[in-house]
C-alpha cells in the first residue's frame, strides 16, 4: 500500500501538557505577522505573550484547534520565553523535500514506535497523536499493516504502523507552502 493523503489530525490533551510529557518534534518556523502565543490552542485562550514578525520558534506538536483551525505547539527561540499556541495561518514552517507524516491516533492514547516492524517487538518510544516525523524508508508489508521507518528530530528512529500516520506530499505539512 502506497503513502495516502488522508488528513486526520490527533488531539493533545492539555493534561499531557499539564504533566510535561511533550512529543519529540522541533521544526522550525518563523512568524509571518504579529501573533499571539496562548495557553491552548483556542481564540478564547489566555494569551502568554505577543510573538513578532520574524521571530523564529520550533514547533512540538500540531492540533485541530476548537475553532476548526490547525494550531502549532510552539518554543520560541528567544531566552526566556514559554511554549504555547500559535495559529498556523499566522506562520510558515521551514521544509525540506523530504516526505513527512504526523502520528494520529485517540487523544491521550500513545503510539507505539517499535525496533521492528512487528507488533510483538520492543516498544522504543511512546509517541503522541501529532508528532510529526520523516519517513525514512519504503514501507514493509508485514501481516495486514505495511509499517514504516521514521525518524522524530531528537534523534529516535524506529517503526510504527501506517495506520497510525497521515502522511502529506514530500516537503509539505497540512498543506503545501505557497511560493
Amino acid at each position: 500500500m502506497g503513502l495516502t493523503t488522508k488528513l486526520t489530525v490527533g488531539l493533545l490533551t492539555f493534561g499531557t501538557l499539564v504533566t510535561g510529557v511533550l512529543p519529540a518534534i522541533a521544526l522550525p518556523g518563523t512568524v509571518t505577522t504579529r501573533s499571539n502565543l496562548r495557553a491552548e490552542p483556542s481564540l478564547a485562550a489566555p494569551v502568554y505573550e505577543i510573538l513578532p514578525q520574524g521571530g523564529d520558534f520550533d514547533v512540538i506538536n500540531i492540533t485541530v484547534g476548537s475553532d476548526g483551525n490547525y494550531w502549532y505547539y510552539v518554543q520560541p527561540r528567544v531566552e526566556g520565553t514559554q511554549t504555547g499556541w500559535i495559529r498556523s495561518d499566522l506562520a510558515r514552517l521551514r521544509l525540506d523535500k523530504k516526505p513527512y507524516a504526523m502520528v494520529t491516533g485517540k487523544r491521550g492514547i500513545k503510539t507505539n514506535v517499535r525496533s521492528s516492524p512487528k507488533l510483538n517487538s520492543k516498544v522504543l518510544y511512546a509517541a503522541m497523536s501529532g508528532d510529526v516525523v520523516t519517513l525514512e524508508s519504503a514501507p514493509q508489508q508485514v501481516g495486514q499493516y505495511p509499517w514504516y521507518y521514521v525518524r522524530f528530530t531528537n534523534g529516535v528512529r524506529g517503526w510504527v504502523r501506517g495506520d497510525q500516520l497521515s502522511f502529506w506530499q514530500r516537503g509539505c505539512i497540512i498543506s503545501c507552502p505557497e511560493y
